[in-house]
């Protein structure tokens, strides 16, 4: 089938819906932000009722892109509010850039408890169909650019707000044009995104150059932990529960500090690890291309790319670096 037909299906759906409700995964990046952004304006604009919900807190940096401050389930709303209604009774979900449970920790309790429409619009390989329909272009570099074209189907107005968002997805998830997954649909999207009013260099310096002084702390904490293994192929990083209450920096303050160890010429993959509040751990993993990381997170139940992904591997902390260490181990050999 067509993306054409996918598209009108999806129509379908929207038209028939009065109240949605739209989220992303846990610990949600610029992609994630973005996506979730452009079409809840979009959808807001047709005169819908529409809910965004976050499952965990947004980096700061990305705020600017919301009227309002996004709803955080299990701070803002609890999952036995969203459950019994509290929240909303809604008559359509929208999920963008993931379809996995293993990515949407307690909203994918919420899932299994109602009877209700869910669009799933993404971009990555790992598929656990959590949709009714599901538009998912897995060659697209940002979960961004299949949105960008759902709305050029739709004709739905593409304001200098929403073309912000849309570049942020894309310029975010190809590491600003950086990463192998960059091609010239990429800066084609971009070069229409900056005709209707988006300032790239406005945009860098709200993303990159407005870090706290606790983000900066928490950088040089985790660069503390730096270790190489396998001749400098692959390099590991952590933080603690101790490293944030020291620094006073906040668990969406890590987002992109995986990528620092990409410099070292020798490191094809980057891991870090993250301690949880509830003791898990989270994982998150970068390669440069030789190494098909996707395969490792999809083995504890994450999901993600060839070149991104992330999972939860359990603790304690030495214990989840070892059992992705022999994963790293098992690729090389």
């Amino acid at each position: 089938m067509s993306l054409n037909k996918y598209f009108e299906k999806a129509v379908e759906l929207i038209d028939k819906s009065e109240r949605i409700l739209i989220t992303t995964h846990h610990k949600p990046d610029g992609d994630a932000i973005g996506s979730l952004s452009a079409i809840s304006d979009a959808l807001i604009a047709s005169g819908r009722d529409v809910k965004p919900l976050i499952l965990s807190p947004m980096p700061e940096w990305y705020r600017f892109l919301f009227d309002e401050k996004v709803p955080v389930l299990g701070e803002d709303v609890k999952l036995d509010e969203l459950v019994a209604g509290r929240f909303g009774m809604f008559d359509l979900i929208i999920i963008v850039d993931t379809n996995s449970p293993g990515q949407l920790p307690d909203f994918a309790k919420y899932l299994k408890q109602i009877n209700i429409p869910i669009l799933v619009i993404d971009h990555h390989r790992t598929s656990d169909g959590l949709g009714a329909l599901e538009i998912v272009e897995s060659d697209a570099a940002a979960t961004g650019l299949v949105i960008l074209d759902l709305f050029k189907y739709t004709g739905w107005k593409i304001t200098k707000k929403i073309a912000d968002a849309l570049f942020i997805a894309i310029a975010t998830d190809t590491g600003w044009f950086q990463f192998n997954n960059t091609d010239g649909r990429v800066f084609e999207a971009c070069s229409e995104l900056f005709c209707l009013g988006v300032k790239p260099s406005d945009i860098y310096r709200k993303l990159y150059e407005t870090c706290s002084y606790e983000r900066f702390k928490l950088k040089t904490a985790m660069l503390n932990t730096l270790e190489l293994h396998f001749d400098g192929r692959f390099a590991t990083m952590q933080l603690l529960k101790k490293d944030f209450e020291k620094t006073g920096g906040t668990y969406a303050d890590t987002e992109n500090l995986i990528n620092e160890p990409r410099i070292i010429k020798t490191v094809d993959v980057t891991a870090l690890f993250i301690e949880l509040g509830d003791g898990r751990i989270r994982c998150s993993l970068r390669s440069k291309g030789a190494l098909d990381v996707g395969k490792i997170a999809g083995k504890f139940g994450g999901g993600g790319h060839k070149m991104a992904a992330g999972t939860f591997v359990p603790g304690p902390m030495e214990n989840a670096k070892k059992l992705i260490l022999n994963e790293i181990r098992n690729l090389l050999d």
